[in-house]
């Protein structure tokens, strides 16, 4: 395995669990929104042949760390039912594949002018 395959993975490891401490602390929606696409974009420019992975590691670990709350913690009102979680799970790694999907489509068009 390359070393720049092995530095995205752990990019993207070190996303994910900083959207998970994010999500426990805040519920400032827009901004995790924001860190979702920012995050996958990056991972789709760095490695475009895998963007759909990142929309896969990256996305989920927001809904997790709520499952995590849902199961330890303080309920959100939201997420009470599994349906709710599914949803949000959902929109979540569709965000992440339009994110990397677009850092894809930029280096690709950054290769062929």
């Amino acid at each position: 395995m390359k070393l720049g395959t092995i530095a995205a993975y752990l990019f993207c490891l070190a996303a994910g669990l900083f959207l998970a401490s994010f999500e426990l602390h805040t519920d400032d929606t827009g901004v995790e929104v924001l860190f979702i696409l920012l995050f996958t974009f990056v991972l789709g420019c760095w490695q475009p042949r895998h963007a759909w992975q990142w929309a896969l590691l990256v996305g989920p670990w927001a809904p997790a760390a709520d499952l995590w709350q849902l199961n330890f913690g303080t309920t959100k009102p939201a997420l009470e039912h599994t349906g709710g979680l599914l949803l949000v799970t959902s929109v979540v790694i569709a965000l992440g594949l339009a994110g990397s999907y677009a850092g894809a489509l930029l280096r690709r068009q950054d290769r062929h002018p």
